[in-house]
């Protein structure tokens, strides 16, 4: 447990990412599919949806650059909870199958559709758009400073009946009731 926590402080903390207006980086794209993947371990799914330990966690990125598709494509085959990961840069259109959905700024017809079908749903839904979270997604990777933080929904996440750990939501900015 101690290395999970050393984990999510080095991905939240520890992330300045000179992320000026300009094209993402591999990088930049890594850190953001390192703290989604790193999100999904500090996730609690409703055991029905949990599936048994050998099934895989679907991660379902919703992009529009070849760079975060390459970036979340290097975590197949890590594991979340003793599971291995299976990334999909193509996701189903009702995000059907997916545990976390991850929706790209610049994704934004995508978004509305994904986020729609995916509410109520055992999903966790993570994006970089400006929004996401009053959007109705759960969790916002923002920029600040140069550096990654997060904001939090927590209707969204109560709605899909999944549990953030209080260790995630001490060091968002903003937790949205």
């Amino acid at each position: 447990m101690a290395w999970r926590r050393r984990s999510l402080l080095a991905c939240a903390a520890a992330l300045p990412l000179g992320m000026a207006a300009r094209a993402q980086t591999l990088d930049e794209a890594r850190v953001k599919a390192r703290l989604t993947l790193t999100l999904a371990r500090y996730t609690q799914w409703p055991a029905a949806s949990a599936g048994a330990g050998s099934d895989a966690l679907v991660l379902c990125v919703a992009q529009r650059s070849d760079v975060l598709a390459l970036a979340f494509g290097e975590l197949a085959g890590q594991a979340v909870a003793g599971r291995p990961v299976r990334v999909l840069t193509s996701p189903p259109p009702a995000a059907a199958g997916c545990h976390v959905l991850f929706v790209q700024d610049g994704a934004e017809r995508d978004a509305a559709a994904l986020l729609a079908a995916a509410r109520g749903t055992p999903v966790l839904t993570v994006g970089d758009g400006d929004g996401f979270v009053a959007r109705g997604g759960m969790v916002e990777l923002v920029n600040v400073n140069d550096a990654m933080r997060l904001d939090v929904n927590l209707r969204a996440l109560r709605s899909a009946r999944l549990e953030l750990s209080s260790r995630v939501l001490q060091l968002a900015r903003q937790v949205r009731e």
